[in-house]
């Protein structure tokens, strides 16, 4: 049975890594720009000040124009940066346009960062989570390596919002969930709001 999970597990994940590097150039700059659009004037983001979002990877929905329109709106941004790789644990690094990225262990772009470019987590007002896929009950697949859900763990008492971002293709009928995932109470697509209980 547990292997049947896994297996389960496995192929959403890689069907939907398929379906997100399957989009041509043309489908991927519409979706960014319509999730940018929707999102800002989405009011949990309207109001916040303190923002932390990831940047595109592996065929995930491209954040940067949702980016400058949050910088045009002088709101603070902030990306997240392995501190460990054993206890799963990220930073959160204050992201500017003159920041300069490398490539992190998992060939995912981070910032140089100085210790005071550092937000604490619980000064976050919002962090956008990326994911493989999610279910009509919030639940999220993500890419594995169990960072966000590390990040995630007791959010309400840290006191930031998570808000998934996703393409509209990826909600699936359902995500079999393991003992350690967090679930998440807002998914944004490019045409949809999905707020779950």
């Amino acid at each position: 049975m547990l292997t049947k999970f896994l297996q389960d597990r496995k192929k959403i994940r890689q069907h939907m890594r398929f379906m997100r590097q399957s989009l041509n150039i043309t489908q991927k700059y519409k979706a960014s720009i319509e999730i940018a659009k929707f999102a800002f004037n989405f009011s949990f983001i309207c109001k916040a000040k303190n923002i932390a979002v990831f940047l595109p990877f592996d065929g995930e929905i491209n954040t940067y124009p949702f980016i400058f329109q949050l910088w045009l709106n002088k709101k603070t941004v902030f990306l997240p940066v392995i501190n460990s790789i054993y206890d799963k644990k990220l930073l959160f690094v204050h992201f500017t346009s003159h920041s300069l990225l490398h490539r992190n262990p998992y060939n995912i772009f981070e910032p140089f960062f100085h210790i005071e470019d550092i937000i604490s987590i619980s000064n976050l007002d919002v962090v956008i989570v990326p994911l493989v896929a999610f279910d009509s009950q919030g639940n999220r697949l993500g890419m594995g390596g169990g960072f966000y859900d590390v990040c995630l763990n007791h959010w309400r008492k840290k006191n930031f919002l998570p808000v998934g971002f996703s393409y509209n293709f990826q909600l699936v009928d359902n995500i079999p969930k393991q003992s350690w995932d967090v679930s998440l109470p807002i998914v944004l697509t490019p045409n949809k709001i999905w707020i779950f209980k």
